[in-house]
């Protein structure tokens, strides 16, 4: 049986970089929970299969970049960096994400994490802060 760590770095590729959105199951457990403020991950295997298909939407091209990850046991630690394209003017755009999730028998069953939003926001001009050039 795969790593806990094995697992989930497979899962961020196939799901959520190439986007095989029709694998979930092979990597999330049917009883899987998310806790991701202002991200709706719904329930089970079906909530994690509208997001993946979901994100692919919003963000043409998105991929996960795995930057670290800390592997101990059944829990794991990702810090990642996120791209995408923003699909009304076609510019690349990149944040960051940290997730701690829990895999047990070869399972993603619990994920948590925190997503850079405000990165993200200011790079699709939805959000100014003080000094931001005005585009």
């Amino acid at each position: 049986m795969p790593t806990a760590g094995e697992v989930v770095r497979e899962a961020c590729h196939v799901i959520w970089t190439e986007g095989q959105v029709d694998r979930v199951p092979e990597f999330y457990s049917e009883d899987f929970q998310a806790d991701y403020p202002m991200t709706d991950w719904g329930s089970g295997v079906p909530g994690v299969a509208t997001l993946a298909a979901r994100v692919r939407q919003d963000l043409p091209g998105y991929a996960e970049h795995i930057e670290e990850l800390i592997e101990a046991g059944e829990e794991v630690v990702v810090r990642l960096t996120i791209t995408g394209t923003d699909p009304r003017t076609g510019t690349a755009v990149s944040f960051r994400d940290v997730t701690m999730l829990t895999v047990r028998d070869g399972k993603i069953c619990r994920q948590r994490g925190l997503t850079d939003y405000l990165s993200l926001y200011r790079q699709l001009g939805i959000v100014q802060m003080p000094g931001d050039r005005a585009t």
